[in-house]
């Protein structure tokens, strides 16, 4: 995992402290800047299949524990600037959110950075994480190598 780095300024410093923080990031080569809209739709609203199978199957599961299973993400979006969207929610577990930050276009290359933050709401807020964490990670990951490989919107690279 690479160490949390935050950016002076950034809209996500206003969601600490919390009790869990991530941030991953890819350098892309691209053959033009990539906004934080492109990005949150590169990777959040053009899932892999398995991602949207675990999706349903979490959504199946808690569902009955009256957890939030309608919200999509596009709908969570709460702040915006220039180079990042913050999206998330709060629910009675726990309170997320999410920083989808590009930074600067240069020479060719873009680096694109997925930070999270969550809080616990109670106790079943930190056993439901337990279990998320390790499939949290392999997502993240995996939106950023496919978002890399994308053809139709980034050289070869």
């Amino acid at each position: 995992m690479n160490k949390v780095k935050i950016d002076k300024g950034s809209l996500i410093d206003n969601y600490l402290p919390a009790d869990y923080i991530d941030s991953f990031s890819k350098e892309v080569e691209t053959k033009e800047g990539i906004t934080p809209d492109a990005f949150f739709d590169m990777a959040f609203n053009q899932f892999p299949t398995w991602i949207d199978w675990l999706l349903k199957l979490r959504n199946a599961i808690v569902k009955p524990l009256g957890l939030d299973t309608t919200s999509r993400f596009s709908d969570s979006i709460c702040e915006r600037s220039g180079n990042e969207i913050i999206w998330g929610m709060p629910d009675k577990h726990l309170t997320f959110h999410v920083s989808m930050w590009c930074g600067e276009y240069r020479d060719g290359k873009q680096e694109l950075r997925i930070t999270t933050v969550v809080k616990y709401n109670n106790w079943l807020g930190r056993a439901y994480f337990f279990v998320i964490r390790p499939f949290h990670r392999i997502i993240i990951l995996s939106l950023l190598k496919s978002i890399k490989k994308r053809k139709n919107k980034f050289s070869n690279g």
